[in-house]
């Protein structure tokens, strides 16, 4: 598969089916259709493409976009977002992130809180990364051995992010601006206190989902131990 026609792939799945979750059923069953070299080829362009959008320009620009609710996984799930946008947008936002407040779908989310956003508003498609490999399992009946494939060809696949460029203080209000100037105005990060108050009612609606105290909380997640117990 040339990357064209990867790109083709990737353009053809959201005019037939933009929500999300519709689409990846579609790139799966057409995926599924393809020789397994082709998978492959699919999934190391998926890769490569990827691998440019790492950077901590990059990851800065989503990082304010979301309002600092970016850590590495949201990172990593960003970049393949970014990738579904198509090859026109994929190239000019690498070339340089500011111009992500040209993209539709970042500037629908302007001045709204991420409290409002509903699944598909997040900037984030996990799903894309795990696509080829659920296609090549079936066509093959081999369990993950797209793996092996790709190391075949010399091609390992990432499971992280690991960013090049110059790291820098995304906090920074006078970095950002130097850098991002554009989304730094348009989406400048919220209040820490704000940001406290909004991590605790996600702590404290975690806990009524669970149906648990912040005592048997911590006991789970702690190895037995409450928060305040001695190591």
């Amino acid at each position: 598969m040339h990357v064209d026609a990867f790109w083709d792939l990737i353009e053809e799945s959201h005019r037939q089916w933009p929500d999300p979750d519709l689409r990846l059923t579609w790139l799966e069953e057409r995926l599924s259709t393809l020789p397994p070299t082709e998978i492959v080829d699919f999934q190391i362009h998926l890769d490569e493409a990827k691998r440019r959008t790492d950077t901590w320009l990059m990851w800065g620009a989503a990082y304010l976009v979301c309002d600092s609710l970016c850590s590495s996984d949201g990172f990593w799930y960003f970049q393949p977002w970014l990738v579904g946008l198509g090859r026109e947008t994929f190239e000019r936002v690498v070339a340089d992130p500011d111009e992500l407040i040209n993209v539709p779908e970042i500037r629908r989310l302007a001045g709204r809180p991420t409290g409002d956003w509903s699944n598909a508003d997040w900037p984030g498609w996990e799903s894309l990364n795990y696509s080829a490999r659920v296609a090549y399992d079936k066509v093959t009946g081999e369990v993950e051995g797209i793996f092996d494939a790709m190391e075949a060809r010399g091609h390992l696949s990432g499971s992280d992010p690991d960013p090049s460029g110059e790291r820098w203080d995304f906090e920074d209000p006078a970095e950002a601006a130097r850098r991002l100037p554009r989304l730094s105005t348009v989406f400048p990060l919220s209040d820490q206190s704000e940001r406290d108050r909004r991590g605790q009612e996600a702590f404290e609606q975690l806990l009524a989902e669970r149906g648990q105290t912040e005592e048997e909380f911590w006991r789970e997640f702690g190895g037995g131990r409450g928060p305040s117990a001695t190591p």
